[in-house]
């Protein structure tokens, strides 16, 4: 966006346009990073995450017509920072299990930042009265707070099975 922000549709377009550059950036990341993985678990959990990409960016899409914007990614520097610290703790982690639970950690992190970034659409989205960018935006937050839940005793799974390990 080369213009300034100005209206709050303005906000949500910068916003979409930052959540437009996360589901591609992760999407790709994330698809390096498995290669890592050893658990089967974790390993099939990231997968869907990756795939489920693909839905994403095309109700994004969706969105940025509706709005009648063309649909253009912006950097974001946050994701850029969470996903150079996963390949650093991918890089240097000692072990298997151990890279296992950091990777689970960090796709956590992205995770709980997405859904927040979803959520601030959202919101505007409801605010400018836009029913059909609503329900676009509500059903990726539905999907990111799956994948949130499966994450979450992925990761008490994960962790208990290599407590012993990693004392």
């Amino acid at each position: 966006m080369k213009r300034n922000i100005k209206t709050l549709e303005d906000a949500l377009t910068y916003q979409l346009q930052g959540l437009l550059f996360m589901e591609k950036r992760v999407k790709d990341e994330f698809s390096i990073c498995s290669s890592q993985i050893t658990s089967r678990e974790v390993k099939q959990e990231i997968q869907k995450y990756i795939d489920s990409a693909e839905s994403k960016l095309l109700k994004l899409e969706r969105v940025f017509n509706y709005l009648l914007r063309e649909p253009a990614a912006r950097k974001n520097q946050i994701v850029n920072g969470m996903l150079e610290e996963t390949h650093h703790l991918l890089e240097y982690a000692n072990n298997d299990q151990l890279k296992d639970i950091l990777m689970i950690s960090c796709v956590q992190s992205i995770n709980a930042y997405k859904i927040a970034s979803y959520k601030t659409a959202y919101r505007f989205a409801v605010e400018l009265e836009l029913d059909t960018p609503s329900e676009l935006l509500n059903e990726i937050i539905q999907w990111e707070l799956q994948t949130k839940a499966a994450l979450d005793s992925l990761s008490m799974e994960e962790f208990n099975r290599s407590n012993k390990v990693l004392k």
